[in-house]
């Protein structure tokens, strides 16, 4: 299987004269990470054609075919461990990769070695239930798979709800989440909660502001419960509220006597359809 995995080379040296050798590995165009593979040699003894190190390596850095072998095998494991993560349908590949992936790491022991992270994983989170911890771990995982705008609304979402708690003065848990929870968080959003960055104070959010919070909160909850980090929690009557936008468009004609309009725009415009004509 061809995968987008590549020997390159730092062309920036060390004091020592020599570049650090790293394996490559390109998930998208713009989505790429360097595997440490602990080789490194001078520049100019670097074949960029063949992705190896050159056989005229001087004596005082040992024999080439030694390091080329292991850097071989390293491009090998690392295609595997790619490969064994698409074929588990694992989220990110690449934070995959990253995360298993050792310069002396034997491809064998894959499966046992997943196992190994997924149990640690979970204890992990199970050792802290706190609904903030929870949330936090939540946007950790996710800043590298959304967009900057999608991370945004989830610290929001993450504001908003302690501006709630602090304003119920009771503390979120995941035992909070019945459906009179619901009703008090959607009615703080739109009757109390304080718009930021304004001069005068204005509170009540907007349906599609509140209606997103509650969508983050819901899609939270259920990947909590889809990782059996917390017991399933009945979410039918957390509603997401929306409501219909108004998008008011001009025609032609009517951009063109706001246009004629303008001061010392009229003139303009009629030299321009004069010399045209």
């Amino acid at each position: 299987m061809l995968l987008p995995l590549k020997p390159i080379i730092d062309r920036r040296p060390r004091r020592d004269g020599a570049s650090v050798i790293s394996s490559q590995y390109c998930y998208s165009s713009d989505k790429r990470t360097l595997l440490y593979t602990g080789l490194a040699v001078p520049p100019r003894y670097w074949n960029k054609k063949l992705l190896r190190i050159s056989q005229d390596l001087p004596p005082e850095y040992g024999k080439a075919d030694q390091p080329n072998l292991r850097l071989h095998k390293m491009v090998r494991t690392a295609e595997d461990i790619v490969s064994f993560g698409m074929q588990q349908k694992v989220e990110d590949p690449m934070a995959f990769l990253k995360m298993i992936f050792q310069p002396d790491f034997d491809a064998a022991t894959l499966p046992e070695r997943v196992r190994q992270l997924a149990e640690a994983r979970v204890d992990e989170a199970i050792a802290n239930l706190d609904f903030f911890h929870q949330l936090d771990d939540y946007i950790k995982t996710k800043t590298r798979k959304v967009s900057t705008g999608m991370v945004r609304s989830y610290k929001v979402m993450k504001h908003r709800l302690l501006a709630f708690q602090k304003r119920r003065k009771q503390k979120i848990t995941f035992d909070s989440f019945y459906y009179n929870f619901y009703e008090a968080f959607v009615n703080y959003l739109t009757y109390e909660r304080r718009h930021m960055g304004r001069k005068t104070v204005i509170r009540g959010l907007k349906k599609n502001s509140v209606g997103a919070s509650i969508k983050q909160l819901r899609i939270f909850l259920r990947d909590r419960m889809r990782r059996k980090i917390i017991l399933p929690i009945d979410l039918t009557d957390y509603k997401i509220l929306d409501e219909e936008t108004d998008a008011i468009y001009l025609t032609l004609p009517e951009i063109r006597n706001l246009y004629k309009r303008i001061p010392g725009r009229y003139a303009a415009g009629a030299d321009h359809e004069n010399q045209r004509a």
